[in-house]
């Protein structure tokens, strides 16, 4: 058997696993506050989830909401690139529901990826990071300030995601300009970090597309997702969880998964040095935001993961993706296979949501953002 078709072996029971698992999940109704009734959230709609989970829409009104960050007192802000703007979300009465949406920033080009950095929410925009301060409490951006234009714009793959390391660096995740493709610009398909200039430097390369990447946080090691190219078929190549490194060599676009070369740039020896992903996953599920849930008020097989939100397929001739997934992690490392939490946003082959972001409150709930219904779901346990 060659290795072509043993992966394309493995893929497929890789993907029919999956289906098995999302059997053992209950079907929920999602909750819907009264305010937001309206749209796609009018109808009553149905979602499967792991047993003691309850899914309600915390907001909604946003169609192209994307990344998510909350401050120390839990207010969440939400970035609509789209629309240029920020967003704080406030629940003030603590009902689980967002308040009215104040704007906290707008006139932003493509503002993507979010971070509390002290009292400051560092925003990622397409070619450039800004930082943005509230002096006096009442939601809405007084002062910006540029901290580096060292960043790449536009391009395929024109979206920044944003952490804060252990070191207090600013770690930006910027995406290749094409599908498939030799990149000049070494910026692209990288992780980059800003120390104390506002300088680029390359902390890893041969990432296509890392949206989401958080610091693990007790090793303090980053990990991040990859996604594959497209042009290979339904099943390869595979989706990556890449705990990534300083100076490693992730392969893209020469090689993909366990070193495979890509027929059209790698070979054996080009990949014999590239760094492997720790978890693969199903191909074209668009793993985008990602947050470790150690801090949720949920019982250990929920809370001990890594939460992962597939944004789902485009070209896969039968959809796949549309749903958040978690990885368990023991000792600082993936130890047990991915395994499906909340689905449903594709129903009869097609999509009413798309998950984007994953992010844990500072209530313990589980966060979800959804670019396609324009929505933030709150996720909780039990009676909460």
């Amino acid at each position: 058997m060659t290795s072509r078709l043993l992966f394309l072996v493995i893929s497929a029971l890789f993907f029919f696993s999956g289906l098995a698992r999302a059997q053992d999940l209950n079907d929920v109704t999602l909750v819907v506050p009264e305010k937001y009734r309206q749209g796609v959230f009018g109808d009553k709609l149905a979602l499967k989830a792991m047993p003691g989970l309850k899914v309600s829409v915390f907001y909604a009104g946003s169609p192209g909401a994307r990344f998510m960050a909350a401050d120390k007192s839990g207010t969440i802000y939400l970035s609509v690139p789209e629309d240029g703007v920020v967003l704080a979300l406030p629940d003030r009465d603590g009902d689980g529901a967002a308040d009215e949406p104040v704007t906290f920033a707008r006139g932003l080009k493509r503002p993507h990826g979010l971070v509390f950095k002290d009292r400051a929410l560092i925003v990622a925009e397409t070619g450039r990071l800004v930082e943005l301060k509230d002096e006096n409490g009442d939601l809405k951006a007084d002062s910006t300030r540029v901290i580096s234009r060292d960043l790449p714009s536009g391009g395929g793959h024109w979206t920044k995601s944003i952490d804060i390391g252990p070191d207090n660096a600013i770690y930006v995740s910027t995406g290749s300009s094409c599908n498939a493709c030799i990149e000049k610009d070494r910026r692209r398909a990288a992780v980059v970090r800003f120390k104390d200039s506002g300088k680029a430097e390359i902390f890893a390369s041969g990432l296509r597309n890392s949206v989401g990447i958080e610091f693990h946080p007790k090793t303090g090691e980053l990990w991040g997702v990859d996604n594959g190219r497209d042009g290979l078929g339904d099943d390869i190549p595979p989706e990556e969880l890449n705990r990534i490194e300083l100076g490693g060599d992730y392969g893209w676009p020469f090689c993909y998964g366990k070193k495979q070369p890509d027929t059209d740039f790698g070979s054996a020896e080009r990949c014999k040095d590239t760094v492997p992903p720790a978890v693969e996953m199903q191909a074209h599920s668009a793993p985008l935001g990602v947050a470790f849930g150690y801090s949720l008020k949920f019982p250990e097989r929920l809370r001990n993961v890594l939460y992962i939100a597939f944004h789902g397929s485009w070209n896969r001739s039968v959809p796949t993706g549309y749903k958040v997934i978690a990885i368990p992690f023991g000792d600082g490392k993936p130890s047990g296979k991915p395994f499906d939490v909340i689905t449903g946003w594709l129903s009869g082959g097609e999509a009413w949501g798309r998950p984007v972001d994953a992010l844990v409150g500072r209530d313990g709930a589980l966060y979800i953002s959804d670019d396609k219904a324009g929505a933030v779901y709150r996720v909780t346990y039990g009676g909460d």
